[in-house]
């Protein structure tokens, strides 16, 4: 059995939780529209015997802290994927692999795992992201530049597209990143 560890901090975004299992990230979420104690009750029915801590989340605070203000960031922090399956294992290593201040679609994904016809089971794997930011779905889209749908809500994946330069004044994708 892991030792669960969690922190809880606002942020820009709104509430930020992040969960460690034996000292390595297994869950990043931002819970829009909870305030602390919601967020805290959401985690404790997830990880009964779970620990809040903050002093064993001082890296990945100080990491997010500069990422938010809009800097470039290399989350350089230990995770943890083993709890999904070995295709969305699969998706989630090659979002790692995205640029910061890129995107790429579920499509060309599909086609780097030699799935040429997976968008649809990229979106779904992309979706089960339990490390947001770190692991940066938000930098996927849907064909034609569409923005495609944000496990957070699409309000966050645009502020976490328009930290990086992605999304232009009008709230579309930069034309020259589709």
């Amino acid at each position: 059995m892991k030792h669960i560890e969690y922190t809880l901090f606002e942020s820009p975004m709104g509430t930020i939780s992040v969960v460690a299992g034996d000292e390595k990230i297994i869950s990043l979420d931002v819970h829009a529209g909870k305030n602390l104690h919601e967020a805290r009750k959401y985690l404790y029915s997830l990880y009964p015997d779970g620990t809040q801590s903050d002093s064993s989340f001082k890296t990945i605070r100080f990491l997010l802290d500069r990422y938010l203000k809009g800097e470039k960031v290399i989350f350089d922090v230990p995770i943890d994927m083993s709890g999904q399956t070995a295709f969305t294992r699969k998706v989630l290593q090659q979002l790692l692999k995205i640029p910061y201040g890129q995107v790429r679609t579920y499509g060309w994904i599909g086609r780097q795992l030699g799935y040429t016809m997976a968008a649809r089971a990229v979106g779904q794997a992309v979706g089960r992201n339990p490390i947001l930011i770190i692991i940066p779905c938000h930098r996927v889209i849907a064909a034609a530049g569409k923005l495609g749908g944000f496990s957070s809500g699409i309000e966050i994946k645009k502020r976490l597209l328009g930290l990086e330069g992605i999304l232009d004044r009008s709230q579309r994708i930069r034309p020259d990143l589709t």
